[in-house]
Parts: structure tokens; C-alpha cells; sequence
């Protein structure tokens, strides 16, 4: 075999490796955040609002696991307050795995059934609101 045959496969392969990378790249699922990722961008301020509103708490909202159930614990003055909003509880890697419940906290606390949720690390993203501030509390979760 001559060079110039050793250099055509060379380039031929190249090709088909270049080919197989751009199939197996189309085939992989990714899944942003949310459907809405660009135009929840555009609303970012307000985000920064709520966070700065939680950080400013002395006592923060608490997110634990145990028994098959996410609790999650407002600080104690919020205790006898009226709080609503909302908890979005994620997967990063499966937008499948998503959960949303609307805040109604009965002696600040909510509690969800984890039984449902598949294996894995979750994000749980709580936007609520009392005495007409807004907060965002985000913490990270991992079911066993």
C-alpha cells in the first residue's frame, strides 16, 4: 500500500468519525430548566429581589427528607403568618422527574410525599410570599 492510499483511508476515516459524533450528538436529549428558560431570563431582577428578601431573614427557611416526605420548615415569626407561593421541586438531568405544589403553609410547614419521586439529586425551589414581601429559598436534595 502507498502513501497516497494510506492518506485517503486516514481522511476516510476522519470523515466517519466526524459523522458518527454528529449523529450521536442529535440522538441526546437536553432538557433546559423550564420550556420558558428565555423569557424567565427576562425576569431575573425580580428573582434577585426575593433572594436578597431571604437573606435578610435572621432565621431561614429549613428543607429536609425523612419517612418518604420533603418538609419544609418557615422560620418561627412566620409561624402564625399567612404564607402562599409555590415549590418547584426539579431534576436537572430529567425534566420528566418536575414537581410543582402551591405553598399553603398550616403552621409554616409543607410537607410532600417523596414516594413518587424517582432516585436522585432534586433542586427545590421555593418562591413564597408573607406580609407582602416575596422570598426565594433554593436548596438541593438528594432521594435516596
Amino acid at each position: 500500500m502507498n502513501w497516497g492510499n494510506r492518506i485517503l483511508l486516514l481522511y476516510l476515516g476522519f470523515v466517519a468519525l466526524i459523522i458518527t459524533l454528529v449523529v450521536f450528538s442529535f440522538s441526546q436529549k437536553v432538557d433546559l430548566v423550564s420550556p420558558d428558560y428565555y423569557a424567565r431570563e427576562l425576569n431575573f431582577e425580580s428573582e434577585i429581589i426575593k433572594m436578597k428578601n431571604e437573606a435578610a431573614l435572621d432565621e431561614k427557611p429549613t428543607v429536609s427528607l425523612s419517612n418518604d416526605q420533603l418538609l419544609i420548615s418557615f422560620p418561627s415569626a412566620f409561624k402564625e403568618k399567612n404564607i402562599t407561593g409555590s415549590v418547584l421541586v426539579y431534576k436537572p438531568s430529567d425534566a420528566n422527574g418536575d414537581y410543582t405544589q402551591a405553598i399553603d403553609a398550616i403552621k409554616g410547614e409543607v410537607k410532600i410525599a417523596t414516594h413518587n419521586f424517582c432516585a436522585g439529586m432534586r433542586k427545590v425551589k421555593i418562591t413564597w410570599k408573607a406580609d407582602s414581601l416575596y422570598y426565594l429559598t433554593e436548596s438541593v436534595i438528594v432521594i435516596p
